[in-house]
C-alpha cells in the first residue's frame, strides 16, 4: 500500500495520464518528488540511451547528463535515441533532446497557484555537459552535491572510479549498473548506509573488456585489436557491408544532399517546446549544430571505400569486373607474380593512406577529437610510403619472436606482405582460399591484425604497443553483446532510483540522517538461465564495505618495489596515478611535501624529485619500511602506503608447468600492491585509459565515455568471473567473506553467482560451488 492510499483520487492533483500508473503505484508523494527531484546520469550510451527513456517516461524532470563522446555509424543499431542524421554529434546533447521530447507535460497548475513555486512545476530541463568526467574544474564535489542522486552508465574502471569516489566524497548515493552479454547487475552504493563501494573488491587483470569507441576514439589497446579485426572483414570477407567500417558511399551522398537542403538537427541553444519544456547545451561543449555541421562536412563521401573496393577485386575477394576495379578482366596474359606484387603494394600503399592519414585528417576537420586530452596523429608520408618497398616484413626475418615488438614502418611492411601473399594465392588458385572468417591461429589473419591494430594505436598514441603474442591473446574472445540486456539493466536501474528517493523521502518528513538503503535497496543479478524457481532476476541484500578497502575504509596500502630503482615520476605514472587512481596527489614523507599537484601549484618546484631515487627523495626517503601519505583533494582522498622494498621478481611459466623463471617486465611493471593488485589497479592497467590508456598529461587520465560502444566484449579465457567484471561495467564480487557479511548473505550472493551461469541448486555450499563458465556466451 503506499503513503498515499488511503486518499480518494478525487482528493488529489492533476496528474498527466502517462504517470497515473506510477502514482498509483507509488504514491502522490514519491510522484512529488520525482517530478522536482534533480538526477545525475554519467553516460548515454547504450545504457545511458535506455535510462533516459525511462527517467523522461517516469516523470523526472530535471536531468543533467555528462558525456565526452560524439556519436558513430556503428551506436545506431542499439543506442536507439540517435539516428544517421546525428553522426558526429556530441551523444549527450542529441540523446537529452530526444528524451526531453518524451517528458510527460507538466499538470496544470491548482487554483490559486502554490506560493512559492516548486521545481516540479518549472520547466522540464534535461542539460547535456559534453566534457570529461575528469574535468575537475566543472565535475567536483560541489556539482556532484546539487543532486538527489547519480545514475552511473560507464564502461571502463578509471571513470567509475572517479565517479565512485565524488560520490563518496559528496555523501550523494550512486546506482551502478553493467552487463556482459546475457548477464548483467544493479547495485547502489552509499556512503551513509555502509554499502560495499565499487573499489571495494579486486578487478582482475585483462579479463572482459567492453569495446567502446571503436571507430572514433580508441583509447586502449583492445580497442586498436577490434577495429583491426573489423578491417580483416572489410578486406578479406564474403560481404563487405558485414564490417562495422563499411561506408555506404551512395547513403552517404543521400545525406550530405539532405542536410544540404536544410534538414538538420537543433541548435544547442536554450529551446522550448509547446509545454514549456527546454534543453540547454551547457559548459564548453558547443552546440549542436556546430558537431552537425562538422559532419556533414566530412560526412559526403567514404574516405577509404572507393580505395578498399579496389583491393578487394585485386585480392580476388570481389570480382575483377566490380565497379571501381583497378584490374583488368579482358586482359588475357595472366599477371605474373611480380606485376601482382607490384599492384598490390601500390593499392596497399593507397588503402593505408586512406585509413591512417586521410581518414584522421577528416574526423580532426569534424571535431571528433576536440575534447581529446590528445588527439591523434596522421602517419607521415614517408612511413605510408614504405609500403612500396620491397623489404622483408618484421615474420620473414631471421630471429624474429612472437613477443617482437614492430615499428611504424614494420607494421606497413607486414600490411603489404600479408595482402600480397593473399593475392598471389587467389592466383594460384589455393584452395585455402578465399580466406575464412578471422582465425587467431591463422598466420597471415594474425599477422595482419597486429600490424593494423598497431598503425591505429601509434596514430591515437595508445600504449603499450601490442605484439603479436600479446595481441592474439585479445583477438580471440571477442563475444557480441546484447542490447535487450541494456534495456533490462536500465530499468532495474531506475526501480532503483524509486527506492532511493522514498528512503530520502521519509527522511525529510520524519527527520533523521539517511543511511538506511540498505534495508530498502538490492543488488540485482540479471541472469542468462532461469533458477531452479524459475526466475531470471536474482536479487541480494547490499554487500558490506571491505574493511581493506582504501577508498571507503581509509586502509593502509602496501606496496612492495625496487627502492632503489623506481623513481618518484615512475611512482608517480605507474602507482599513484594509474593504479590507485588518484587525479592531483600530493606526497608526503613523514612532514615533507615531495610532489605536489593543483591549480596553484608550479610544476617547477618539484619537478627536480622526479627523477630522484626513492630512496634519495627528501624527507629521508622512501625505502625499506617507508610510509608515504597521499591525498587529493579534487577527490577528497588520502591514503597511506607502506613501502617495502624487494629486488627479486621471478615469473611463473604456465606453459611449462608452473616452472620458475627471471622476470623479464620492465622494472616498471614489477610491483605489488597489497601482495597482489588490489581493487581497480590492474583494471586500470588494462584500461589504462581512455577507459577505457593513461597518460603522464596532469590529471593521468582521458576521460570515459558511457557504453558507447558495446557492440562486442572481449573476455579472456579461463576467465571464472563472480558475476560482470569490472570492465563491463559492474565491479566483479568475489565470495570470500569480508566485513560483517553473515554465512546467510554469503550463502545468498555465491547462489546468485551460480544461477547467472545456469547453476539450478537454489542452496549449497560455498567451498563446493562449481566455477562459472562463460564459453555459452563465447561465440
Amino acid at each position: 500500500m503506499t503513503d498515499d492510499a488511503i486518499t480518494s483520487n478525487d482528493d488529489l492533483p492533476p496528474c498527466p495520464p502517462i504517470l497515473l500508473g506510477i502514482r498509483a503505484a507509488l504514491g502522490q508523494s514519491l510522484l512529488e518528488e520525482i517530478l522536482s527531484s534533480k538526477i545525475l546520469l554519467i553516460g548515454s550510451g547504450g545504457i545511458g540511451c535506455e535510462l533516459l527513456k525511462n527517467l523522461a517516461l517516469s516523470g523526472f524532470r530535471h536531468v543533467e547528463v555528462v558525456d565526452l563522446d560524439t556519436i558513430d555509424v556503428s551506436n545506431l543499431n542499439r543506442q536507439f535515441l540517435f539516428r544517421s542524421v546525428h553522426v558526429g554529434m556530441p551523444k549527450c546533447v542529441v540523446a537529452s533532446e530526444a528524451a526531453l521530447r518524451m517528458v510527460p507535460p507538466p499538470p496544470p497548475p491548482p487554483s490559486p497557484p502554490p506560493t512559492p513555486t516548486t521545481r516540479s512545476s518549472q520547466a522540464a530541463a534535461y542539460l547535456p555537459h559534453h566534457g570529461n568526467v575528469f574535468d575537475n574544474s566543472r565535475f567536483n564535489v560541489p556539482f556532484f552535491q546539487k543532486f538527489a542522486l547519480v545514475l552511473n552508465a560507464l564502461d571502463n574502471v578509471a571513470a567509475r572510479r572517479r565517479v565512485n569516489r565524488l560520490c563518496l566524497a559528496s555523501d550523494v548515493p550512486l546506482i551502478e549498473a553493467g552487463t556482459a552479454g546475457y548477464l548483467g547487475q544493479v547495485t547502489v552504493i552509499d556512503r551513509r548506509s555502509g554499502t560495499e563501494c565499487y573499489e571495494c573488491q579486486p578487478k582482475p587483470t585483462q579479463k572482459v573488456y567492453p569495446i567502446c569507441t571503436i571507430r572514433s576514439t580508441p583509447s586502449q589497446p583492445v580497442h586498436c585489436v577490434v577495429w583491426a579485426k573489423e578491417l580483416y572483414r572489410l578486406c578479406f570477407g564474403p560481404k563487405v557491408e558485414d564490417s562495422m567500417l563499411y561506408e555506404d558511399e551512395e547513403g552517404l551522398r543521400e545525406r550530405r544532399e539532405g542536410d544540404d537542403d536544410g534538414d538538420g538537427d537543433g541548435d544547442g541553444d536554450e529551446k522550448k517546446d509547446d509545454d514549456g519544456r527546454r534543453t540547454t547545451t551547457t559548459g564548453d561543449e558547443g552546440s549542436a549544430d556546430v558537431a552537425a555541421g562538422g559532419a556533414k562536412g566530412g560526412g559526403g563521401s567514404s574516405a577509404y571505400m572507393g580505395a578498399m573496393t579496389d583491393l578487394r577485386s585485386l585480392l580476388g575477394v570481389d570480382p575483377a569486373s566490380s565497379p571501381g576495379s583497378s584490374s583488368s578482366s579482358s586482359s588475357s596474359t595472366s599477371p605474373t607474380p611480380y606485376d601482382v606484387a607490384s599492384a598490390v603494394r601500390s593499392k596497399a600503399r593507397e588503402v593505408i593512406s586512406a585509413l591512417f592519414v586521410t581518414e584522421i585528417e577528416k574526423q580532426i576537420g569534424m571535431g571528433t577529437y576536440r575534447t581529446a586530452d590528445r588527439a591523434p596523429e596522421p602517419l607521415s608520408s614517408s612511413d605510408v610510403d614504405s609500403c612500396r618497398d620491397v623489404v622483408p616484413s618484421p615474420t620473414m626475418r631471421d630471429g624474429c619472436a612472437p613477443t617482437d615488438v614492430w615499428s611504424v614502418r614494420e607494421c606497413v611492411a607486414e600490411i603489404a606482405s600479408c595482402l600480397v601473399e593473399v593475392a598471389e594465392n587467389a592466383i594460384a588458385q589455393d584452395p585455402t582460399f578465399p580466406l575464412p572468417e578471422f582465425d587467431k591461429d591463422d598466420d597471415v589473419a594474425m599477422r595482419f591484425v597486429t600490424a593494423a591494430s598497431n598503425l591505429r594505436s601509434y596514430v591515437f598514441g595508445i600504449e603499450p604497443i601490442q605484439s603479436m603474442y600479446d595481441a592474439k591473446g585479445m583477438a580471440g574472445n571477442i563475444i557480441p553483446a546484447i542490447a535487450t540486456t541494456n534495456a533490462i539493466v536500465a530499468g532495474l536501474q531506475v526501480l532503483q532510483v524509486f527506492h532511493v528517493l522514498r528512503a530520502q523521502l521519509d527522511v525529510k518528513k520524519n527527520g533523521g540522517e539517511g543511511g538506511k538503503l540498505k534495508e530498502c535497496c538490492r543488488y540485482i543479478y540479471c541472469l542468462r538461465d532461469k533458477t531452479r524457481k524459475g526466475y531470471l532476476l536474482q536479487p541480494t541484500t547490499l554487500p558490506d564495505p571491505n574493511p581493506e578497502c582504501f577508498v571507503c575504509r581509509n586502509a593502509i596500502v602496501s606496496l612492495a618495489l625496487n627502492t632503489n630503482e623506481w623513481t618518484l615520476d615512475m611512482l608517480l605514472k605507474r602507482v599513484v596515478k594509474k593504479e590507485l587512481g588518484f587525479a592531483e596527489p600530493t606526497v608526503m614523507i613523514g612532514e615533507d611535501i615531495v610532489y605536489e599537484e593543483g591549480e596553484d601549484i608550479d610544476p617547477s618546484e618539484y619537478a627536480a624529485n622526479l627523477a630522484k631515487k626513492m630512496v634519495d627523495l627528501p624527507g629521508g626517503g622512501a625505502g625499506h619500511g617507508s610510509v608515504l601519505r597521499i591525498e587529493d583533494f579534487t577527490q577528497d582522498l588520502e591514503v597511506e602506503v607502506s613501502v617495502s622494498h624487494r629486488d627479486c621478481w621471478v615469473d611463473v611459466d604456465e606453459e611449462k608447468g608452473g616452472e620458475a623463471k627471471d622476470d623479464g617486465r620492465a622494472e616498471m611493471e614489477k610491483f605489488e600492491i597489497g601482495g597482489k593488485k588490489l581493487v581497480a589497479a590492474t583494471a586500470a592497467s588494462s584500461d589504462s585509459m581512455k577507459g577505457d590508456s593513461v597518460s603522464a598529461e596532469s590529471d593521468g587520465f582521458r576521460a570515459a565515455s558511457a557504453n558507447e560502444g558495446e557492440d562486442v566484449l572481449l573476455v579472456e579465457e579461463n576467465y571464472v568471473p563472480r558475476g560482470v567484471n569490472e570492465d563491463s561495467k559492474m565491479p566483479a564480487q568475489t565470495s570470500s567473506e569480508h566485513g560483517n557479511g553473515s554465512k546467510e548473505q554469503l550463502k545468498k550472493r555465491a547462489f546468485a553467482d551460480q544461477a547467472e551461469n545456469g547453476a539450478k541448486k537454489a542452496k549449497f555450499n560455498v567451498e563446493d560451488a562449481k566455477k562459472p563458465d562463460l564459453s555459452e556466451v563465447m561465440s
